[in-house]
């Protein structure tokens, strides 16, 4: 498998290379078209450039180089500041355009990090302060590549099939979005963490947009398609199908979504109420105390307060999700978001990013009454320890150029392990989009 994606990924690159090619020799000799680096998105989005030029014949490319520095500026943990970066390489392909039927597309993002990050400095936290250099690191690697095929019918409805990059999703909300390079930094904003849904998922995604409801269907392997094994023996550990509706409402004049959520795993996992038992049993005889299948409900808001005059997808407002779990074997039980973001705080600044969010998880009851019994048979107590995690984070995304995005991030967090002081984390993000 990895040999093919080996093939996908050079095939891709040398079409890009091509068409750059021809491109360039189709724009020599032409007068200067007066556009300037400042213009566009990306510093090489030019009107008549080789990135439009390459648009229009089927393949839309973005490269993202994003720095972090960061680092505990007060309570437990090292205060050592850390650097280190991810580097995007996103590859949109209109096969229609590319000889292919229409409606058919491919899309590949590469990602790498190097450097250090700041998501294990010591603090007691349950979820990592920087989610760009969590992910794909905390999965043994530190490069990762998602490919999906995806097939449009008409203008409401689309099938997509292959490997998925989870933050690519979170990054499209509207107000909260950015999956850690564009806006919050913590996942339990950036992305809020489910239990159920995998940071990179292999299965299929299907979308119709009904008269008054926007439908996604996911049916995928319940877990991380980093595992070799996801992509070679996909659904052998069970089948986890989640069903979402958004629905469109405008209040004031100001436009909102709303939606629900619900998910459903067939998956087997280690049944939390049968915790004390595992001081008893040998290691070879836990495997049989397990539960079968598990289920999670969440609903969420966005809702624009404010838009800039004469452009209603520009502006900021309220978001918030809340959700909750069977909670076993799903160690999350619940969890709770809410704040404000978007853009154009400032009527000059209308690009420029902002937000406030406030967080708080709950972890299953099942695990922490079953930490308790164990804690029974010894000199302390292990649910005095565990506790809800709940923090706080504020951060302003300041456009120097389109093209270069300058971030101060601050976030305030109680770990969920009692015993641990309130942590403080500073962070500076730097990105430049080519």
């Amino acid at each position: 498998m990895r040999h093919q994606l080996g093939q996908v990924i050079a095939l891709t690159v040398f079409t890009c290379i091509t068409s750059i090619q021809e491109a360039s020799a189709q724009d020599a000799g032409e007068a200067d078209r007066g556009y300037s680096l400042c213009s566009g998105d990306s510093l090489s989005d030019c009107p008549g450039g080789a990135k439009q030029a390459l648009q229009e014949r089927g393949i839309d490319l973005d490269v993202w180089l994003t720095q972090f520095s960061q680092g505990v500026t007060a309570g437990d943990g090292d205060k050592s500041w850390q650097y280190g970066g991810k580097a995007d390489l996103i590859v949109n392909l209109d096969m229609s355009k590319l000889g292919l039927w229409n409606g058919f597309s491919i899309n590949v993002h590469q990602e790498g990090i190097f450097g250090d990050d700041a998501n294990n400095p010591g603090s007691g936290e349950l979820f990592p302060f920087n989610t760009a250099l969590a992910y794909p690191r905390l999965g043994g690697s530190d490069g990762e590549t998602a490919i999906t095929l995806k097939q449009t019918f008409g203008d409401r409805s689309s099938l997509a099939f292959g490997k998925f990059n989870m933050l690519d999703a979170a990054a499209k909300k509207p107000l909260a979005g950015g999956g850690g390079l564009d806006t919050f930094m913590n996942i339990a904003l950036a992305a809020p963490v489910s239990g159920v849904t995998p940071p990179y998922l292999f299965g299929i995604i299907g979308t119709h947009k009904a008269e008054h409801a926007g439908l996604v269907l996911m049916v995928y392997d319940p877990r991380n398609a980093q595992d070799r094994n996801v992509i070679e023996d996909p659904f052998s550990d069970g089948t986890t199908t989640s069903l979402s509706a958004t629905f469109p409402l405008t209040i004031s004049g100001e436009k909102g979504f709303y939606s629900v959520r619900g998910v459903y795993s067939s998956k087997s996992g280690l049944d939390l109420a049968t915790i004390p038992a595992l001081i008893d049993l040998p290691p070879e005889a836990q495997s049989v105390l397990v539960k079968k299948g598990y289920w999670y409900l969440s609903t969420a808001v966005q809702q624009y307060l404010y838009h800039y005059p004469g452009n209603p997808d520009l502006g900021w407002g309220l978001f918030a999700e809340g959700a909750i779990s069977d909670g076993n074997p799903n160690p999350l039980k619940w969890h709770f978001v809410a704040g404000l973001a978007g853009q154009a705080l400032f009527p000059s600044r209308t690009q420029d990013r902002w937000g406030i969010g406030y967080f708080k998880y709950g972890l299953s009851d099942r695990l922490t009454d079953g930490l308790a019994q164990i804690g029974s048979t010894m000199p302390f107590d292990p649910t005095f320890f565990i506790g809800a995690e709940r923090g706080v984070e504020a951060f302003y995304n300041f456009y120097v150029m389109p093209w270069l995005r300058l971030t101060a991030d601050v976030q305030r967090v109680k770990p969920h392990e009692k015993s641990r002081d309130d942590v403080t984390v500073g962070a500076v993000r730097l990105q430049i989009r080519f």
